[in-house]
This record gives C-alpha cells, sequence and structure tokens, in this order.
C-alpha cells in the first residue's frame, strides 16, 4: 500500500506542475492589421457525415475571418448521401470545395490519408483541420491565426463537449471534464515550450512548416494519432513555437459520444494508439504510462480493500493525494477558462471516477486493442522486423572510406 500512495502521489506531484504552468497566461500576439492575414486551407475529412455535416458547413460559411480561407471537405468513401451535401455546397459558395477518396492508403490510417489528400489540394500558407461531427463559433479562423506570433508553426485549439451551461446528467458532466483536463494538460506543455500532442479537429498548421517536418506517415503506418506526432515534429524543428488558442471564439464544439459505452469506446481507441511505443517522443510516453499505472493500481486497490489488512488508512492517503491536487486544480483551471458551470459536485465526481476509467480503458485497450483498420498487433510485428532488418544491412553494407 505503501508503493500505492508513493506512485499515486508521484502522479499528482506531477499534475499539480502541469496545472500551475497551465494558468500562466503568455502575453498574447498582436493580431494581424487590415491586409495582412494569411490564406488559409480548411481541411474537413468525412465519413458517413451526412446527418451532421450540414450544421458544420454552415457554421464555417458563416466565419468572420478577414482572409481568403476556403474548404476542402474530402469524402472518405461515404455510403451516405455525404458527398451530394458537400456538391450542393460547393454550388452556393464557391469557398467550398469536395475532394474524393476512392482508394485508401496502405501506409496511413484512413483519416489521416483523409486529412493528407485535403492538405494537398490546397495552397494556402495555413492549414486547419477540423471534423465534420463539430461546430464553430463565428470566429474561429480569426482567433486562431491571430494567436500565431511569428514563429509559431503550430496553433492548437480548445475542444469541449458541451458550451457554458449545457452540460447535462453526470456522463455529460464527466465527459466535459474529461476534455476540460486533457485542454489544461495541453495548454501547460505548449505554454512551457513543450508540443507533444495536439486535436485534430481544432489546429493549425503552417503548410511550410509542415513540409519541412515530412507530412503524414514520416513514422511509419501508424493506425492513428498521426496529428500527436506531426505536433511532436513540429515543434521540433529549429526555431519553432507553438501556441495554444484557449480564448472562447477559438472554441471548437464536438459532438458528445451519448453513453458510457460509447465514452468508453472512444477513449479506448485513443489508447491503443500508445501500443506503437517506437513512435513517440520518450517523455510523452512515459507520461501516458505514469497516467495509466497509476490510475490502475489505485482502481484495483479500492476494489480489493476489504481484503487488505490494514490498508485502508493507505488507500485514504492515496486517495486524499489524488482529490488535494484536483479538485483546486481543476476549479482554478475552469474559473481561469470561464468554465464555472463544471465547478462543484462535478469536478468532486469526476475526480473520484477518473482513475476506474482509466484504468477500464487501458486494460481494455490490451484485451481489444482499437487498431482503425490498420492491425494494431501485426503492425507492430512488421514494424520492428523492418526496423530489425533495416539495422542488420547498415551493419553489413561496407564502408565507403
Amino acid at each position: 500500500m505503501a508503493v500505492i500512495v508513493f506512485v499515486v502521489a508521484l502522479a499528482y506531484a506531477a499534475i499539480a506542475a502541469a496545472l500551475a504552468l497551465a494558468l500562466r497566461r503568455p502575453d498574447p500576439p498582436a493580431p494581424p492589421s487590415s491586409g495582412e492575414w494569411p490564406d488559409v486551407d480548411v481541411v474537413l475529412p468525412a465519413r458517413n457525415e451526412a446527418e451532421r455535416l450540414p450544421v458544420g458547413l454552415a457554421a464555417l460559411a458563416a466565419q468572420d475571418y478577414p482572409g481568403r480561407f476556403r474548404v476542402w471537405v474530402v469524402d472518405d468513401r461515404s455510403e451516405d448521401a455525404t458527398p451530394e451535401i458537400v456538391r450542393r455546397m460547393t454550388e452556393v459558395d464557391e469557398r467550398f470545395a469536395l475532394v474524393s477518396v476512392a482508394v485508401p492508403s496502405r501506409r496511413m490510417a484512413p483519416k489521416v490519408h483523409a486529412v493528407a489528400r485535403g492538405v494537398a489540394a490546397g495552397t494556402a500558407a495555413w492549414v486547419a483541420t477540423t471534423d465534420a461531427d463539430c461546430v464553430h463559433p463565428p470566429g474561429w479562423l480569426r482567433s486562431m491565426l491571430s494567436s500565431a506570433r511569428p514563429s509559431d508553426v503550430l496553433v492548437a485549439g480548445y475542444v469541449e463537449t458541451a458550451r457554458p451551461g449545457a452540460a447535462r446528467r453526470l456522463l455529460g458532466y464527466v465527459e466535459a471534464l474529461d476534455w476540460a483536463s486533457l485542454m489544461l494538460t495541453n495548454r501547460a506543455l505548449v505554454t512551457s515550450g513543450r508540443s507533444v500532442a495536439s486535436s485534430a479537429n481544432n489546429q493549425a498548421y503552417r503548410r511550410d512548416a509542415f513540409e519541412r517536418a515530412g507530412g503524414f506517415g514520416v513514422t511509419g503506418r501508424a493506425p492513428s494519432g498521426d496529428e500527436d506526432l506531426l505536433a511532436q515534429r513540429l515543434g521540433a524543428l529549429p526555431g519553432a513555437t507553438v501556441a495554444f488558442a484557449d480564448a472562447p471564439e477559438a472554441r471548437v464544439l464536438t459532438t458528445p459520444t451519448g453513453s458510457w459505452a460509447a465514452f468508453l469506446h472512444q477513449r479506448r481507441r485513443w489508447v491503443s494508439r500508445y501500443h506503437h511505443p517506437q513512435h513517440y517522443r520518450p517523455d510523452f510516453l512515459a507520461g501516458i504510462v505514469l497516467l495509466g499505472v497509476h490510475s490502475t493500481t489505485l482502481a484495483l486497490a479500492t476494489l480489493s480493500a476489504p481484503w487488505w489488512s490494514g490498508g485502508q488508512l493507505w488507500l485514504l492517503a492515496a486517495w486524499a493525494s489524488v482529490l488535494v491536487v484536483v479538485v483546486p486544480g481543476m476549479h482554478v483551471g475552469l474559473a481561469r477558462l470561464g468554465r464555472r458551470d463544471l465547478m462543484g459536485w462535478p469536478v468532486l465526481a469526476w475526480a473520484l471516477l477518473h482513475p476506474f476509467f482509466i484504468a477500464a480503458v487501458s486494460v481494455w485497450s490490451f484485451v481489444r486493442p482499437g487498431s482503425w483498420r490498420a492491425g494494431a498487433g501485426g503492425y507492430r510485428r512488421r514494424w520492428w522486423r523492418a526496423w530489425w532488418w533495416r539495422a542488420r544491412r547498415r551493419r553489413a553494407r561496407p564502408s565507403t572510406r
């Protein structure tokens, strides 16, 4: 039990440091003056999104961006009316264009391939990516691009599942707070100069930096998560910096999962991407592993507490280290972000449930990995086998000196 307390306390000490960084407010860059706004290509991948797509397209059409922008909707082999909806939009608004994917990529995951096709279709200096199930405030593009300093190659945006006051029931609050915790963590990392993650449904990056970083698929055919890998490569470019846009006008509303089963299923897919450690930076992967280990340890210790002789006090100490950091820290962060509607009992409920659903999706991801039709287990074996043969060929190659 003492080990459990130590692991949990260590994890939440790191979380406390992250929250402290997240609350820092860097000086905002001066917005571009009239005529200096860069051109932007907005890339929106869509597969069987006929039901939700019209709302998203209408929100993009209502953008008040002072510069020129074009929306590339990439239809990834939809079997519903998605392409027809996009074609009708292109007939009434010349800023919209349809890109069709007929054959899936053998190298990239389907969604990553769709985004790559959309990026290749445009020529604008900046690329902004989002999803078909997202709704954007009218000032979204303006706020995202005005957050970029001259040295910034990536602007990571804030994503939420409920607008202020709109969360309902326990699941709605838990999902909104879980997204808020992810956004605060990413904001903390960006503020401290570390680019390790980004949300594909709300980000913008410079096209020249994207090309210098090699684009998508540089590290191999990963099942998904290439937006995180791209953020890491962009942040590693010489002289490059990244920014985080958390102003209300820059926040994208994504569709909530709607059920506990769908929520856990989504998180399982997210965790499954980290089964491919060969792609990720060691410090980023270490944080993911620490979160999974401490959550699983705490959840198992709690469930087995009745059978622990004299371990209840140690368990209470472990939970105290969780609540003392998370509850006050989340309240301060939510207040800073203007999300007082999520404060109070929802934060306490989320803090108590968080270790259990992290443990559940971590274990579930090993039992049934989310492979995105890319063959998670076989892919790992093929990647390491190819790496081994490449290393052997390099060693066997005769010296040219």
